[in-house]
This record gives C-alpha cells, structure tokens and sequence, in this order.
C-alpha cells in the first residue's frame, strides 16, 4: 500500500533493528511517527533469570528503543501491559503445556497485544495508522481486498505469525520493511548511523529467557509426572520426564537407545505416555482445526489452498471442509509432525486466507 500523505503513524518500537528501520522510513517519508514500546514483564525477570540467547521484551531492547528514538528525533512511548500478558499469553502458554499441546504464544502476542492493545492505545492518542518491523505486506488485492501477505525475503517471512490479527484492523496497519530483505535492512540501519545494525534477532521466548522450560513450568505450579515412553506395540522402552517437555516429530533428547530412528508420533495424556516410532508414523494427511480467523469472505463449505502447520514449511496443498468453528483440513500428501496446539495456516499464494489451531490428528 502506498502511503504518499502525511500522517501521524505509531510504531511498535521492539528496540531492535526491524522496527528501528520501519520507523526511520516512514520518518523520512514526512510522517509524524511516534514509538510505542510495549512493556509485558518485570525488569526484575532478567535479573533472577539471566537470558542464554537473546529474547524480546528485555531492559536492553528498552534502553535500544530509546537511542533509537534518539537517533530519528521522534517521541518514544511507553505502555506497560503486564496484566493482559499474563492473561492471554502466559496462562494460555501454561494451559495448553497441561493438555499435552505445543503452543504458539507469539501468534497470540500479535493478536492480543502487539496488534490489540499496543494498536489500540497508539489510535486513541490519535495516530491513523500502525506500523511494525514485521516481514509481511498489506496489499489491495483485486478479489479479497485488504490482504496480508508474505513479505518480499521468503526466509523471514513472518505473514504466518500476523495470521490471527482481526481482519478490520489491517486497513490501519504498515509494515515499511515488507520490501525488505534482511541485509538491506541492516545496511539502512548502518547508513542512518542507528546503534542497533548489528544487534542479535531474538530467538527464545521472552517469559523464559533462560530456555528451561522446566524451571518455569515447576515456578508457575504445573506438576509434570513422569512416565512411560511406548512403542506402536504398547512395549515399554524408555520413561520420559512430563510430556510437556516433548512434541510431535521429535527425535532427538528421548533418552532411548534403539536399532532404528525413533521419533514422537503421539501424546497420550490420559494414560500419561509418550509414543514413539519410525518416522511414517508421523505421516498424516488429516486434522481438525478451531478457531478460524479469516480475511476473507467464506460462502463455500470447502476452501482449496495451500496450508503450512509451523512456520518453516513449505506450504503444501490442502482441501479445507468448513462447518463453522471447526475445520477438518486434508493435505493432498502426507505431512510430517502435525501437532496440536500449533496454528494451520492458510494461503493462496502469497496471500494469507486464515488460519486456524489445530485441534487433533485424524490416523
């Protein structure tokens, strides 16, 4: 979308490099930008439980945000948002890690707060549209209008984690770096002297800054009871350690040793077991799907598409039978690892149709 105006823009200003640049090019355009720096956790976090690889939302990234704002000559804003984090982000985390699920907590991040309350504030303080540091692209598309879509460098694209933001809240969102590759980025970041050019990309989540899931589940009360890891047959060859620290298609950390390659193939949490075997068996062609968020008008009770199930897939064609809020998807070929509380995405091409969690795997 072109944005030849001059208006008054908020960016989501995570203190690192991708945002930085967003804001710098819609600050160069003649828009009156103003940051918004989302604070989610305590400070204090970061001192109890030092980060092994670097995460978002940390003391640093707001002391980056500032420098950058410093740096464009723009307002920085800081809204704390503590609460709603903990509500629609760490509790649903906990929640899905007891039902024996795999969550994605930043695709609901993007919904509920980056895109929901963060937005929300930047618009009641009278800016008319929102910005982001996201690989993604908002185009008018000739059939389904307003559309996100993947961003230019296909690698970064991250349209997949955007896919849960309300559709009547893309006509008032940017992303400037969605033309954008990775390199190009750090080279306009260089060039405007920004001091975060060369700053790492976050990689763990920010509520555990130390990766140990363990730890963190034990403080948050989640008691994860050991117990049986089986093969197809029902034999007993290994024990696990709580079937929250495993998921679907894994291979490697399963503590059993065994003449052929063994990977997760299914969680039972009702009899407490960790099944395991060759990898066809985490082959499936079907699933059920809930929650649909869609951007586009859906008239039929079937949607052929190309669906990904993690973000890293390439997208595979599938058949989607719709029946309100639950979605029974089928892949034309077998797919491998399909898990449960991972979010199915769904896309024409490049153009990003819904998306949807994954409920359960048909055999």
């Amino acid at each position: 979308m072109k944005w030849s105006e001059r208006m008054k823009i908020g960016v989501a200003m995570s203190g690192g490099v991708d945002s930085a640049v967003a804001a710098a090019l819609l600050t160069e355009m003649g828009h009156d930008v103003v940051g918004y720096h989302m604070k989610n956790l305590s400070d204090r976090l970061f001192e109890i439980v030092p980060e092994t690889k670097k995460v978002c939302c940390s003391p640093s990234d707001t002391t980056d945000a500032f420098k950058i704002a410093k740096t464009l000559g723009i307002k920085l804003k800081i809204i704390r948002l503590d609460e709603l984090f903990r509500k629609h982000i760490i509790n649903y985390f906990i929640e899905e890690y007891k039902h024996g699920k795999t969550p994605n907590p930043c695709v609901l991040c993007n919904d509920y707060i980056k895109f929901g309350a963060l937005m929300d504030k930047a618009l009641e303080d009278g800016m008319e549209m929102f910005a982001s540091g996201h690989y993604a692209r908002i185009i008018k598309h000739p059939t389904y209008g307003i559309s996100l879509t993947k961003g230019k460098a296909d690698h970064k694209d991250q349209a997949y984690f955007l896919s849960r933001i309300k559709k009547e809240r893309l006509g008032k969102i940017l992303f400037p770096v969605g033309e954008l590759t990775k390199e190009e980025i750090r080279q306009k970041a260089k060039d405007l002297g920004l001091p975060v050019h060369k700053k790492r990309e976050s990689q763990e989540l920010c509520f555990i800054p130390d990766n140990d899931y363990r730890r963190f589940l034990n403080a948050e009360g989640v008691k994860l009871p050991e117990g049986d890891i089986v093969d197809t047959e029902g034999n007993i060859i290994g024990a696990h350690h709580g079937l929250s620290f495993y998921t679907i298609g894994q291979r490697r950390g399963l503590g059993i040793s065994s003449k052929e390659k063994l990977y997760v193939i299914d969680i039972d949490t009702n009899k407490n077991c960790l099944i395991v075997g060759p990898y066809e068996k985490t082959l499936k062609k079907r699933f059920i799907a809930t929650k649909p968020n869609w951007f586009i008008d859906i008239d039929n009770a079937e949607l052929r598409c190309q669906c990904m199930i993690r973000s890293t897939m390439k997208p595979e064609n599938a058949l989607v039978h719709i029946e309100e809020e639950e979605l029974t998807v089928e892949f034309d070929n077998p797919v491998s690892a399909i898990t449960p509380g991972q979010l199915a995405v769904f896309y024409d091409g490049d153009i990003v149709l819904g998306s949807a969690f994954i409920e359960s795997v048909e055999s």
